[in-house]
Parts: C-alpha cells; structure tokens; sequence
C-alpha cells in the first residue's frame, strides 16, 4: 500500500496522476480490508502499486511531482499489463465457474442417486 486517502475520489484522482507518469496502480476501499466492518476509520480508501518495484517511485511522485519515475511504463507496457491482468482475471473466472459446474453435477447425480 503506497496510501490511505478519507475518501476514494482522492485516491482515484492520486492513482489517475500516478498512471499518467508510468505508475500501474489499483485503489480498494478500506473495508476490504477490515476484518470488523463496524469499525469506522478516517481512511477509506487505499492506494496500491500493482508492481512491487514501482512504489519506491509511486510514493516519491506523490511526495515530489516533479521526480522522475526509473520504472515508469509507458504505452505498450501498459496495455500489455493490463492484457496480462485481464487473460489472467479470464482463466480465473473459467477455472471457478467449471470447479462449481462439476460440483453442482456430482450433487445433481448424487441426489438423483439417493432418489432424493
């Protein structure tokens, strides 16, 4: 976590600056990360590097704006990263919806079995 911002617009408009000089970034809310959700705190939202060895240069740009970023991406990176991010976001999706097919089949079959 590079932050903690009292509300997600801020963060999203930090995150919306930091990819506009080469940094991949992801905001979540707080609560997400709260085991008791009853718990109020003042932050509620949170700014991520989604690539580990771009914080270092994530938090000096929201310290300096002017510092230049070693490990900015630019264009092609990025929509190569997010092609990654989204085929892998894909397999995903496609692995859990056949494990709960195949679930729901074996529970189908074993209460046709049971004569249920």
């Amino acid at each position: 976590m590079i932050a903690k911002y009292a509300s997600r617009s801020e963060a999203e408009e930090r995150a919306a600056f930091l990819r506009s000089r080469g940094i991949a970034t992801h905001v979540s809310d707080m609560t997400s990360l709260r085991l008791n959700l009853a718990h109020q705190g003042r932050f509620r939202a949170a700014l991520w590097a989604v690539l580990p060895e771009q914080a270092e240069d994530a938090a000096a740009l929201l310290e300096d704006p002017e510092h230049r970023a070693a490990t900015a991406l630019n264009d092609h990176e990025f929509q190569k990263l997010e092609g990654e991010g989204a085929d892998e976001a894909r397999r995903t999706m496609i692995r859990w919806l056949t494990i709960t097919a195949l679930a729901l089949t074996g529970l189908a079959a074993l209460v046709v079995a049971m004569g249920l």
